[in-house]
């Protein structure tokens, strides 16, 4: 059975899932022999379906598995081959099924006919397959029973489990609809529409395999409306209706049908969009007829929309995105001082675009002023950075450096400690490190950022630094794990190139021999600090 090696495993998934795989043999469920290959399930979070393929000699797999479906070579598709293995560990380099492809071959037609209807009986995806050639491959197609096939997508719940084989049912409808085209586009356009209807719904309660079939009905509509394009009046209706009481798939834009709607179309999508019944939440019609707005309209009527609902900073912002784009950038800064008046805090994707604005125009004096009444509200690192490069783009930094500071310094002496810890991490990176080790002194900051002040701290003044280091060493080590007992060693490895410089080797000694006494009973932790030579 096995065409492939544990090395090639290796290779493809990596070190870290190979090793991961190595656990997850016991939870491989029965393995079934395919043409190229094998499929089996295996279970995990959910159980997932592996197929292992032979790519001419060459190892393929893949998975339904989150990390799987990226197109990753994932720790189920490990624990497969390496069961695989377990059974046949050798290295065949001949396909599974060559010899039975010869088989058939010796077969006369009534034979393979009762062979395959046999099969049939047992397997519904072969017997689908086998109806949707029937319906399809005459001069008459069957539209009788391409309905009954599309009736069967209707579904209003999919377990994790069966999102791909639905997936796939659809995918062989599409693929027998194809054929029809393009002798039969307006009944295909039709079928289609239906197909549609119930994968969208089955997309809201499947997975991502659902929403891209879903995706997939729809661009073969499209290539059927190219081949006889649909009454526009009429699209335009159905599209409207569509789109009000349908789900979010397929995803749709209305670029990819305006020239098929043209005029008369439009008007009917339009009119549309002004009924839309008592279904159609009213988030996705103002949506509609904003992207309806956008598709036809001029710049003018697009903001009149967009004003319509200014409850919230993004109006404003898609406002003045659309005067930016028409080059009429005075009247987006408007809208924008309008918003920030309006909404009555400065949001920051309100501040953004307008400090860009002010920028681009010259207007940097204006882009700082607005930048330190955002910082003053909100001072933290990334407010102070935005406006420190503002101001110095204008030189004025050097001035408002210090207000800055005092900014955070006021929140400091009110007992806001996260501005201490701020503060102490803008000194930092601003190499005031002496400042900064006063902060930290002086005021409460958390662990992170006092370790950070400390490393730096102890380019000059080691004894200062050990202060610091060595309780976080009794930190780590109460937290009795692996990854604690690293975080000790590491910093016992630190703290004794601090004390070699100030000539305290023996205190280190004595505090590192106090430690393994008082944690002999930690064996981990004993063998964590032998692996570090400590």
């Amino acid at each position: 059975m096995a065409w492939f090696t544990e090395s090639d495993l290796r290779r493809l998934a990596g070190e870290r899932s190979f090793d991961r795989g190595l656990g997850y043999q016991d939870a491989v469920g029965s393995i079934a022999e395919l043409p190229d290959g094998v499929v089996a399930s295996v279970a995990g979070t959910d159980s997932y379906r592996v197929r292992l393929r032979d790519l001419g000699g060459r190892l393929g797999g893949d998975c339904s598995c989150p990390y799987g479906r990226e197109g990753a070579f994932c720790k189920h598709c490990v624990a497969v081959g390496l069961r695989i293995l377990a059974v046949a560990p050798r290295d065949a380099k001949l396909a599974p099924g060559s010899d039975v492809r010869a088989f058939l071959e010796t077969l006369d037609q009534s034979e393979l006919v009762d062979l395959i209807w046999q099969q049939a009986q047992d397997d519904p995806a072969l017997y689908q397959r086998l109806r949707l050639l029937a319906a399809t491959t005459s001069d008459q197609p069957d539209f009788s029973a391409l309905r009954d096939q599309i009736d069967l997508l209707q579904t209003d719940w999919l377990d994790y489990d069966e999102a791909v084989a639905y997936a796939d049912r659809t995918y062989g409808t599409l693929d027998a609809l194809r054929r029809l085209l393009p002798d039969h586009a307006t009944d295909v356009q039709s079928l289609l529409r239906e197909v549609m209807t119930h994968v969208g719904a089955a997309a809201g309660c499947g997975e991502g395999e659902v929403e891209e079939v879903a995706d997939a009905a729809w661009q073969l509509y499209l290539d059927a409306c190219e081949v006889d394009p649909p009454d526009p009046e009429e699209l335009g209706h159905w599209l409207a209706y569509f789109r009000l009481n349908g789900s979010d798939w397929p995803s749709i834009e209305l670029c990819e049908v305006i020239e098929l709607l043209g005029s008369e179309g439009l008007a009917a999508y339009r009119l549309g969009l002004d009924q839309p019944g008592s279904r159609c939440p009213v988030w996705r019609l103002r949506w509609l007829r904003e992207e309806l707005v956008r598709e036809t309209e001029d710049t003018d009527t697009l903001i009149k929309t967009f004003a319509e609902d200014l409850s919230n900073p993004y109006s404003y912002v898609r406002i003045a995105d659309v005067l930016r784009e028409a080059g009429r950038v005075d009247e987006a800064i408007d809208w924008l001082q309008r918003g920030l008046r309006d909404m009555g805090r400065r949001d920051p994707r309100l501040v953004d675009l307008l400090v860009d604005l002010y920028q681009a125009e010259g207007r940097g004096p204006d882009a700082v002023e607005l930048l330190e009444a955002g910082f003053a509200d909100a001072p933290d690192e990334g407010t102070y950075r935005r406006l420190r490069g503002a101001a110095e783009r204008t030189g004025q930094w050097s001035q408002l450096r210090e207000r800055a500071h005092q900014v955070l310094r006021k929140r400091v002496e009110a007992g806001k400690s996260f501005a201490a810890a701020t503060l102490a991490r803008i000194l930092l990176a601003e190499d005031d490190i002496d400042a900064s080790w006063q902060v930290v002194q002086h005021y409460d900051c958390d662990p992170s950022t006092r370790m950070a002040v400390a490393e730096r701290r102890a380019e000059t003044h080691p004894a200062d630094a050990i202060a610091i280091y060595r309780p976080q060493v009794d930190t780590a080590i109460a937290e009795t794990n692996r990854q604690g007992y690293l975080r000790a060693a590491q910093l016992l490895t630190a703290l004794r190139g601090l004390h070699s410089r100030i000539g305290e080797r023996e205190a280190f000694a004595a505090d590192v021999r106090q430690l393994k006494e008082t944690h002999r009973r930690k064996r981990n932790f004993l063998s964590t600090l032998a692996e570090h030579g400590l």
